[in-house]
């Protein structure tokens, strides 16, 4: 089984560990587009400059820079959403990725073979983006396509992502976690360390109804040339027996593609 690694990239926890080589401006807009994901598809000039403590005619002056550069656009409501040069940049950033490019023929194909949902997640900030998502032919996508966000401490993807960090990272993000207090770290914790001893015995995590009520989840890490950068995820909907394929058969089986993925990463240019 694979173990957790004792090499990681340090990368940036949250908008406010900035370095004196930033530039505030840019930053407070990049924190603007931060907010949209695809459940928060609009919000008011209010909702943007309380969320990220800006006074108004500094929220005003860049939220009008974005919609000039077709980042942002206001709808007839007076709201904003993100604008397709978001849009661009995106299909340029999945194109260019070769995690994506590995891994994307593989999760199709297993979503095929299993009839379950196949999602690819890295870590951005304190959730996991859905980097790519494969569905079985006639399934809906359930709302977790590219771009998707779910909360990294009540996703078994995020689990399996924090179980595989080095010990000093996973303890920055649980405190991280717990000063913003959006996941209530009370209620998640219990949760956050059984599904560490399940990654430890078997190799993958087990969550019932991340998305729906009668779905159920199983997550293990995905190594980028010893780096735990990812984490892969299958998803099914149904009942008990849905449980016990995801954690007899399909877990497993989920494993083996985690290790072909990453095999097929260390074969290409560094």
């Amino acid at each position: 089984m694979r173990r957790r690694t004792t090499k990681q990239t340090s990368s940036k926890l949250m908008p406010e560990t900035q370095s004196s080589s930033q530039v505030n401006s840019l930053q407070r807009g990049l924190d603007i587009l931060h907010q949209f994901d695809g459940r928060q598809a609009l919000l008011t000039h209010t909702e943007i400059s309380t969320r990220l403590g800006l006074p108004r005619t500094t929220a005003t002056k860049l939220i009008a820079t974005l919609v000039a550069n077709n980042f942002l656009r206001q709808d007839a409501s007076g709201a904003y959403g993100p604008d397709v040069a978001c849009l661009a940049l995106g299909r340029a950033v999945k194109r260019g990725l070769p995690v994506v490019q590995a891994a994307s023929p593989q999760m199709a194909r297993f979503a095929e073979e299993f009839g379950v949902h196949v999602s690819l997640m890295m870590r951005e900030r304190l959730q996991m983006l859905v980097l790519e998502h494969a569905v079985p032919t006639g399934f809906s996508h359930l709302g977790l396509a590219t771009g998707a966000l779910v909360p990294i401490a009540r996703s078994a993807s995020g689990r399996a992502y924090l179980w595989a960090q080095k010990p000093a990272l996973q303890a920055e993000l649980f405190e991280v976690l717990k000063d913003v207090g959006t996941e209530g770290a009370h209620r998640f914790m219990p949760g956050v360390y059984a599904a560490f001893q399940e990654l430890e015995g078997r190799g993958f995590c087990f969550m019932a109804s991340p998305v729906t009520r009668q779905s159920n989840s199983i997550a293990t890490p995905l190594y980028d040339r010893d780096v735990p950068s990812y984490a892969l995820a299958a998803m099914s909907v149904g009942g008990d027996d849905t449980e016990r394929a995801l954690i007899e058969e399909i877990g497993p089986r989920l494993l083996q593609l985690s290790a072909e993925i990453s095999r097929d990463l260390e074969r290409l240019p560094a």
